[in-house]
């Protein structure tokens, strides 16, 4: 058995589906199998996702703007609470920013050196996503190593678990990896198989061609669009999160006169430094 089961089960999973329920000559369901290269995770795997499979995001983003705008807003009300909501989530960006930038969270794995490489180049949300990761490759083992002129490939399994297995290619003078798990091609992360052989090979950085940059700390560093379109709204971004701490910093500030002087003196000796 190995990494690439998940198609033929599928298939017979259905079959017996649409069996015990009697509708295997239902027109939609016949045209819902056809068209399962669109909704079947089996046949989605290896294609960029950014780790969205459905809808989520969409109806997250409705969730949000939901505590602001109501459906009986005029215009005029649907545009102030809206642009309200608009700094919220300005104001979160600018904490989780602000969270990836503050030290380096506790290492928690025996893959030290790659841990806090990763924990230095990614952001801290990508990072705790990718711990785990780690943390499962040193329960991985390398069954078989079989070397050709270009590639090297790595047979890797659970441990106790000798009949489930993935293989891993690896370029050695390109530095490319690709795992039949395809989690790297799906998300952008490498998977547990991957870090496996990294310690194997005793590589103590991430490869470059394991790293997308939209997932690392440098990502808004590097926009810079010729036209100012995007380093504007960077800009902007942040300017709308500076306002939302500096109106929470207010509203406690103003309740003690001492509290007021000292905040006032401190935010006039930033401005005029």
């Amino acid at each position: 058995m190995t990494g690439d089961y998940e198609i033929p089960v599928f298939k017979r999973k259905w079959v017996q589906l649409i069996e015990e329920f009697g509708i295997e000559d239902k027109p939609w369901v016949i045209n819902m199998y056809e068209e399962k290269h669109m909704w079947a995770t089996a046949y989605l795997r290896g294609k960029f996702f950014a780790g969205f499979r459905t809808t989520s995001r969409c109806e997250g983003l409705h969730l949000v703007v939901g505590r602001y705008v109501g459906s009986r807003y005029d215009l005029t009300s649907f545009v102030e609470y809206f642009q309200r909501c608009v700094a919220h989530m300005r104001f979160n960006e600018f904490n989780a920013d602000y969270e990836s930038t503050r030290g380096v969270p506790v290492m928690q794995t025996c893959i030290e050196l790659l841990e806090r490489y990763a924990a230095e180049l990614y952001t801290h949300e990508i990072f705790l996503f990718f711990q785990p990761f780690l943390s499962r490759a040193g329960s991985m083992r390398v069954l078989n190593i079989d070397n050709t002129d270009d590639c090297i490939k790595y047979i890797v399994c659970k441990h106790g678990r000798p009949d489930f297995t993935w293989t891993v290619d690896f370029r050695q003078e390109e530095m490319i990896f690709m795992c039949t798990c395809l989690r790297m091609e799906s998300f952008g992360i490498p998977c547990e198989h991957i870090v496996k052989v990294l310690v194997d090979k005793d590589i103590r950085e991430i490869p470059r061609s394991l790293v997308l940059d939209r997932w690392t700390k440098k990502v808004k560093s590097t926009l810079n669009d010729p036209s100012g379109f995007t380093r504007d709204a960077v800009v902007i971004s942040r300017q709308s999160a500076l306002v939302e701490f500096s109106k929470q910093l207010a509203a406690v500030a103003a309740k003690v006169p001492e509290r007021y002087e000292e905040t006032r003196d401190l935010i006039m000796g930033l401005y005029s430094s």
